[in-house]
């Protein structure tokens, strides 16, 4: 089930871009190319519809890319993708955290 909300006209042609399941993957590169817009705000695309509540999955093994999530196999690869990323994320800014006194006002 795809969400319902007020999108923009690249983001609809973005949908419309997007195929359905993990074995139709298409790149954030090919798609940028297709809509004629940078790698950069393709990315963008993605977050704001995934916040909007549009099932897009990810893959960044072959095929790697994204595409309408139609499985819950495909749910939950995207599930822990989006985790993993997170618990890399946060190892990263404790270890930054950790000169936060040399910082301190």
């Amino acid at each position: 089930m795809k969400a319902m909300t007020k999108l923009s006209d690249i983001e609809r042609q973005f949908l419309s871009a997007l195929p359905d399941g993990r074995d139709n993957a298409v790149t954030l590169l090919n798609l940028s190319r297709a809509l004629n817009i940078n790698k950069h705000k393709v990315s963008e695309i993605v977050a704001r519809l995934r916040n909007a509540g549009y099932l897009v999955g990810s893959s960044k093994s072959r095929p790697n890319g994204v595409y309408f999530i139609i499985t819950a196999q495909e749910f939950w690869e995207t599930v822990n993708t989006i985790n993993k990323s997170i618990q890399s994320q946060q190892v990263t800014l404790d270890a930054l955290m950790n000169h936060e006194e040399r910082f301190t006002r």
